[in-house]
């Protein structure tokens, strides 16, 4: 099964406001200068870009396909702000063309040894468990850089990112190309983000926003009478948990034979063959597996269960939950 299947969308949260944070406090860390000046560069490209949805539709020489996807981004947000409790303020309100397929790549590392990701840490996002670049060719010579240093490497696209509301975030045209599910869900997804965001944890983040976007996006559904596709929603998520939850066992699996003090040889050949059972189980023929794909699975699945019984023991009210989940937020 293709990664798109279980997570349509890879947001990049707080990174290029962190970057830029970075600009002005260099000497807190020792990143180099040409990785922060390309975050700027395209957050920049970004940000001027922005348009007001309102003053687009007013326009005659928008399609109509492009024209309702405005409207409903419009349509989500207030529902967001209204129904679920999300902050009210500009972002999603605008509309950014990046006239790009992607918005960037983000680059995951794990040692060969362990399912424990590399972190990169930046003020206000805190530690994130990728790398993020706005150039294709930067991400793969880092994470050429990283293979060499022996470590397991995993490099995917990412279409979204949030400033965690210090920024008025645009939709972007590649968000655009998305169903109408999909397109609320990351709406829903980024408001949360938001909401509540602990720094230095993105399982937790993660988890809480994708629990936030599913709940989210049921109810707008419901709330437009759209039963449908509730039903469709539902039997995709379900086949998604189920492709997830093999994928977290066999990261278990794997996490286990890391730390049974067996020699690397044979590590590896346990390794192997439990990533050769995982790509047969999921017909996976398109790439080898290894720790670092198994990141994003783990950080944006991972913690839902734990949420959603959180949430249901709110009787699904949005302010309830997110008090209690403040409370042990820390």
């Amino acid at each position: 099964m293709e990664r798109r299947k279980i997570k349509k969308k890879l947001t990049i949260t707080g990174f290029v406001l962190a970057l830029l944070l970075l600009l002005i406090f260099v000497t807190l860390g020792s990143c180099q200068i040409s990785y922060l000046t390309q975050a700027m560069t395209a957050h920049l490209k970004i940000m001027h870009a922005r348009q007001p949805i309102e003053k687009i539709l007013k326009q005659d020489k928008i399609d109509e396909k492009t024209r309702d996807k405005l409207k409903m981004v419009l349509d989500v947000r207030a529902f967001a702000v209204r129904k679920l409790g999300l902050p009210d303020n500009k972002s999603y309100t605008l509309y950014s063309d990046i006239k790009s397929d992607y918005l960037g790549w983000n680059v995951y590392c794990t040692p060969r040894f362990s399912v424990e990701p590399k972190t990169w840490c930046y003020p206000v996002a805190g530690c994130v468990v990728y790398h993020g670049f706005f150039k294709k060719d930067r991400a793969l010579k880092f994470a050429s850089q990283m293979k060499d240093e022996g470590l397991d490497v995993y490099v995917s696209t990412f279409s979204a990112y949030s400033t965690l509301g210090w920024y008025n975030d645009p939709i972007l045209s590649t968000n655009l190309r998305y169903d109408s599910v999909d397109l609320a869900g990351l709406i829903i997804h980024e408001l949360a983000h938001q909401k509540l965001y602990r720094k230095g944890d993105s399982r937790f983040s993660e988890g809480f926003a994708e629990t936030v976007e599913r709940a989210g996006v049921l109810s707008w559904l419901q709330s437009l009478g759209r039963n449908d596709q509730v039903k469709q929603a539902l039997r995709e998520w379900e086949e998604s948990d189920k492709t997830v939850e093999r994928m977290l066992r066999a990261r278990n699996d794997l996490s286990a034979v890391y730390k049974s003090h067996a020699d690397s040889t044979s590590m590896l050949n346990q390794k192997d063959s439990i990533l050769n059972e995982l790509e047969r189980d999921l017909n996976i023929k398109n790439r080898r597996l290894n720790n670092a794909y198994l990141v994003p699975i783990s950080t944006y699945n991972s913690m839902i269960p734990r949420f959603q019984a959180i949430l249901d023991s709110c009787g699904g009210d949005f302010r309830k939950f997110y008090e209690k989940v403040k409370s042990i937020s820390g």
